[in-house]
Parts: C-alpha cells; sequence; structure tokens
C-alpha cells in the first residue's frame, strides 16, 4: 500500500507544488481526457462509453454531457437524470489530480484507496445541496477512497482560485466551501460555519472531541480521516 501511494504522489509532485487536503477539481479542460466512462441514471440504467463528446461543466458540477456507448448510440443527460458517474484518469489528466501526502492518508483509508489510485479513478455523484427546494447538482468527489462515513464536494457556488502545476493551469485549484454529506443530510461548510456545525457533524465520535480553538475548515481532511477510522 505504502509503494503505491508513494508513486503516485512522487508523479504527481514532480513539480514540487505542495499539496491541497483533498483531490483536486477536474478543470473542463481535462475532463476532455478521462475515459472508460461508467454512468448510472436515475432510471436505472447502467451505460459505458470510451470518452464524452460534449460537455458543460464548471468547479467540479458536472452540468450536462453527451457521448455514444459502445453500440454507437448517442446519448445526451442532464444532471438531473444522471446518479453518478465514475472515469479513469489518463496520464495527462492526473496531473490535475493533487493528493495530500501526509502519512495521515495512509494509516486512515481503506483497502479500497490504493486500487483507486492504481486504477486512477474519478467519480462525480449527483448530491442534494438544498433539501428545502429539492436542488441537485452532480458534484466531484473529493475524498474518494475514504468515502465511507461522509462523503465532500466542491462548493461550485463559491468563489474559488486556481492552482498551477508547471505548465498546466487547474480551475478551482483552491477550494473555499464545501459539501459535506452524512448519511441523508448535506452540510455547507466555510470558513465561518464549520466550528459550528463540527460537532453536529463530527460529535458522535468521542476522538474528535477537540478544544474549539484548534477547529479549522483547513483541517477538514485530516478531520474525515481520523472520523472515518471511528468505530462508531
Amino acid at each position: 500500500m505504502k509503494n503505491i501511494i508513494l508513486s503516485f504522489i512522487v508523479f504527481l509532485f514532480s513539480g514540487s507544488l505542495l499539496a491541497q487536503h483533498f483531490s483536486t477539481i477536474i478543470s473542463a479542460d481535462n475532463i476532455a481526457w478521462l475515459r472508460d466512462y461508467t454512468i448510472s441514471t436515475v432510471d436505472g440504467e447502467i451505460l459505458t462509453a470510451n470518452k464524452l463528446s460534449s460537455y458543460s461543466v464548471t468547479n467540479g458540477r458536472l452540468k450536462s454531457f453527451s457521448f455514444n456507448t459502445d453500440d454507437g448510440v448517442k446519448h445526451k443527460l442532464k444532471a438531473e437524470q444522471v446518479m453518478d458517474v465514475k472515469a479513469r484518469l489518463t496520464k495527462v489528466a492526473k496531473t490535475a489530480m493533487i493528493v495530500d501526502a501526509s502519512e495521515s492518508i495512509e494509516r486512515a483509508v481503506t483497502a479500497d484507496y490504493p486500487d483507486i489510485v492504481k486504477k486512477n479513478l474519478v467519480r462525480f455523484n449527483s448530491v442534494t445541496y438544498n433539501s428545502k427546494k429539492n436542488k441537485k447538482a452532480v458534484l466531484q468527489l473529493l475524498n474518494y477512497g475514504f468515502d465511507q462515513k461522509l462523503k465532500v464536494y466542491p462548493d461550485p457556488y463559491s468563489e474559488s482560485g486556481t492552482t498551477t502545476l508547471g505548465d498546466v493551469t487547474v480551475s478551482g485549484g483552491v477550494i473555499k466551501d464545501y459539501f459535506v454529506v452524512k448519511g441523508d443530510k448535506t452540510y455547507r461548510l466555510s470558513k465561518k460555519s464549520y466550528k459550528k456545525l463540527y460537532n453536529e457533524i463530527f460529535g458522535d465520535c468521542e476522538v474528535m472531541k477537540v478544544d474549539p480553538k484548534s477547529i479549522s475548515i483547513l483541517n477538514l481532511c485530516n478531520d474525515v480521516l481520523k472520523y472515518n477510522s471511528c468505530s462508531n
């Protein structure tokens, strides 16, 4: 496991760029380099395609896309028709995906994670981010592989910056706000709201009880990893 993760990290950080905690958002340009799609629809269909022929994506939000299945049938789907999308990163697309290099990942993730790293997988899920108005969006899962208890997504409606890796600029490289899904509830986390919501999200795990002064959204990845290892 250690060798797989370290090899992946060495490849990604050859440009000596410090990592973010979660996978970096796939930019619109780099989605063109994803391959081997598996798409699950709300109607229960499972469709496969080599690549997308067209798409609309902003800050980790997949709005609509078109593709041809192996039998030559053309499909065009809107976000509200989609449950989840999985795809494989090519070598070109991998430069846009940055994973935190801390040892905490190796300690806390499950056996599924190295397989995801080895296969270079990326995933988008349908997320109900406003239950009162039943608003949904297909968002990139940022903690794919250690998402058993909490699923973390970028908030595409918040401002975000860019990250540069060599000659490649990754749109949305700096994520300011997140959606975190726990069970059937979705939380919108920002710098201001994280302390207020911390106990509601993590309070059912004894080891997550910390000094309130130490609570910061900058620690979200480590908090998710730590919570994932709880026995609750």
